[in-house]
């Protein structure tokens, strides 16, 4: 894993009527690393996460990416999406568009590539997520599975350089949550920089170069998977992992 400083965050803060949902929160996330974000359901995860993309925007604080703040224009905003994507929890593939037509959409209206080139990549993708079969079938004919497989490698279709998931296997049925883990690990593995909240602590603990655990709104710790599992000081850090993991 490189040390090249991909996202900066400076004291970012996120309210919604009132209520702090991010707690000047500051991070660095590292070229080709897999940093999960932890923690009790509504910690400020999700909203962190939305905030690096910017799809909400923040009240306060500094996003830096490649050490440049994030820019305000629509066009430097689309830009930056190009680079950075995100897989949700719900697929947003479009249900009336092919498999195929879901994946080369972005890359041709970007004008990242041709058709033909982004036809080629979406072939490429599909054979190695196992679905090439399925390049002319539409969203509702595939599994849950499936169809976050397919959302992912949209995503890749952009050639990005990170990737954000949100909760990506929590509208899954648990049967179908392995493939998308498996491929996420392959992800990781490939070097791919990626920022991923889950609830999956176990796969968070065997894949994750750096883990962040998130308690109202705030970082409470950052540390690799053993630190934060097997020797940390904090008494709500040990509590969580306590209650979901055996010691590793």
């Amino acid at each position: 894993m490189s040390k090249d400083v991909i996202f900066e965050v400076r004291e970012l803060v996120k309210d919604f009527s009132g209520v702090r949902a991010v707690d000047r929160v500051s991070l660095e996330v590292f070229r080709g690393e897999a940093l999960f974000i932890v923690g009790p359901s509504g910690s400020g995860k999700s909203t962190f996460l939305r905030c690096l993309n910017l799809l909400e925007k923040p009240d306060a604080g500094e996003i830096f990416f490649h050490g440049k703040a994030l820019g305000k224009r629509e066009k430097e905003l689309n830009a930056y999406r190009e680079k950075v994507g995100m897989v949700f929890q719900h697929f947003n593939l479009f249900p009336h568009l092919t498999i195929r037509k879901n994946i080369t959409l972005s890359p041709v209206l970007t004008g990242r590539m041709s058709q033909d080139e982004a036809d080629a990549e979406a072939e490429k993708l599909l054979e190695r997520i196992g679905l090439a079969s399925k390049a002319d079938a539409y969203p509702p004919q595939l599994s849950g599975g499936q169809k976050q497989r397919v959302a992912i490698v949209r995503s890749l279709a952009m050639r990005p350089e990170v990737l954000l998931f949100d909760e990506p296997t929590s509208a899954l049925d648990p049967e179908m949550v392995g493939e998308v883990l498996a491929l996420m690990k392959e992800l990781a593995q490939d070097g791919m920089t990626m920022v991923v909240v889950t609830h999956e602590i176990g796969f968070a603990c065997e894949v994750a170069n750096r883990m962040v655990f998130m308690d109202h709104g705030r970082i409470a710790e950052i540390g690799t998977p053993d630190e934060m599992v097997n020797r940390s000081a904090n008494p709500r850090v040990r509590e969580f992992f306590s209650k979901l993991l055996a010691p590793r």
